[in-house]
């Protein structure tokens, strides 16, 4: 284990925030300048592609994507499970050019939230469920329409490893209101980019991509069910198919004490 603290140290100190904040100073002396799909892939695009890297080969955690198949390059509103930090910037390789829906606060964060901007957040106050759902339509279906795919993480906030909240339909009610699929995504990064702790173990995260949902015939609460549902069965193929990571939130077994 104190290898995996010695690499987080390494991966946090040497890389993560400081090429973040080189970065994004730089970025943001020009590069509102460039077009929209040129300047996402310059500032989002590089950033991911090399924090994947650093992902890789300072904290070891790999991934596996199964469904590649399911991608064919046609705007959508993405839905994924949330578990960490890690999925965040991943899947914006894989959906390019995409924008998120954030917490409008996320943009007050000096220098990473300032080049955020230049890309076209979907920023809410998620205190106001109405304003933000109209925030959400208002702002999502021009951007689907443009062709850039729109990110939900439709729990709201990260779960557990082995589990998957309940699901808000603000996802579900864009893709309806915009014409366009929604695609379901299943990953397990929480279990090595543990949340709410410091240390990130090595390992192979996989990620599912599902077949896209059309929405035509579809009630956005019922779009909504089955995302829920597909995302959870992915959740479960995964942990079927791996094994059982030690529980490290658990104290370790007192020594027996023989006679």
């Amino acid at each position: 284990m104190w290898l995996a603290y010695l690499r987080t140290f390494i991966f946090y100190a040497f890389f993560y925030g400081p090429f973040t904040i080189l970065w994004a100073s730089f970025c943001s002396l020009f590069a509102f300048l460039l077009p929209y799909q040129m300047r996402y892939h310059f500032v989002i695009g590089t950033w991911a592609k090399l924090t994947v890297f650093a992902c890789r080969w300072i904290l070891g955690i790999k991934y596996r994507i199964t469904g590649l198949e399911n991608l064919d390059g046609n705007a959508g509103v993405v839905v994924s499970n949330h578990q960490s930090a890690w999925e965040t910037f991943f899947l914006q390789r894989l959906f390019r050019p995409q924008t998120q829906v954030i917490k409008k606060s996320l943009l007050k964060i000096p220098f990473f939230g300032w080049a955020f901007a230049m890309l076209r957040p979907i920023a809410i106050d998620r205190t106001d469920r109405l304003g933000a759902m109209k925030q959400i339509l208002e702002q999502g279906i021009p951007r689907l329409h443009d062709g850039i795919f729109v990110m939900i993480f439709p729990e709201g906030t990260r779960a557990e490893p082995s589990k998957v909240r309940n699901f808000q339909q603000g996802g579900a009610r864009l893709a309806k209101e915009a014409g366009v699929p929604l695609i379901p995504v299943t990953h397990n990064s929480g279990d090595y980019w543990l949340n709410k702790r410091f240390v990130k173990l090595p390992g192979t995260i996989d990620v599912i991509i599902h077949p896209r949902i059309d929405l035509q015939a579809m009630k956005a609460s019922e779009a909504t069910t089955l995302a829920h549902k597909i995302i959870s069965d992915g959740l479960t193929t995964i942990q079927r198919q791996r094994k059982p990571l030690p529980d490290h939130n658990k104290a370790p077994a007192a020594p027996s004490s023989s006679n």
